[in-house]
């Protein structure tokens, strides 16, 4: 395993973002952004913490294409679900800082960091196998596209925006929950070559 860790060089990197998310997570917690929206008069409240996953799924990525092809390709090396683990670790810890510092502050939105999270890093997954690395702007695209699109005239977001809704909301759980589950069945079916690659050559 230290071959792997070291390949996908997740001691620096991956810690590294851990911090980040961490001191992102402290700073942010309840501020409140006015963003324009196309939908509605005015802008809308949009909660800073909404980025704070941001750091995570990007390092994600970049850890998962450092890849050593000739030892990875071996049947014998499980790398697949070790990528697999790796991912859940990364939401657990979104996961336990959140509900710690929710715990410690009382930060609603820090309580949603995780779900939020597990819902962007699911959605990475997924189009990662249709478009390798480029896949980080799925999630940033998903979220301009919430802070844009995903509220309507009265400024309450849509129920399929997932990440501005409230903490115990339960459309928005059992979305986080299906995109993280298809983006780890992703992941460990996921080619060498993303599917779109495959189909242009």
């Amino acid at each position: 395993m230290q071959w792997w860790l070291k390949a996908r060089r997740a001691p620096t990197l991956l810690l590294t973002a851990m911090l980040v998310f961490l001191l992102l997570v402290l700073v942010m917690q309840d501020f409140v952004a006015q963003l324009p929206s196309l939908l509605g008069a005015g802008a809308n409240q949009v909660v800073a913490m909404l980025l704070a996953p941001l750091p995570l799924y990007a390092t994600l990525t970049v850890c998962l294409e450092n890849r050593l092809a000739g030892v990875e390709d071996s049947a014998v090396r499980r790398t697949a679900l070790w990528d697999a683990a790796l991912c859940l670790a990364v939401v657990m810890w979104a996961t336990v800082v959140g509900v710690v510092i929710h715990a410690l502050t009382g930060s609603s939105t820090a309580l949603s960091v995780g779900r939020n999270t597990a819902f962007l890093v699911g959605l990475m997954l997924c189009a990662r196998l249709l478009v390798g690395n480029s896949s980080v702007i799925a999630p940033v695209m998903w979220t301009l596209v919430v802070v844009l699109l995903g509220f309507d005239a009265t400024h309450h977001p849509y129920f399929w925006t997932v990440i501005p809704r409230i903490p115990e909301d339960p459309i928005a759980l059992a979305g986080a929950a299906v995109a993280l589950a298809a983006g780890l069945v992703a992941q460990l079916t996921n080619p060498n070559e993303p599917f779109l690659s495959s189909i242009r050559t």
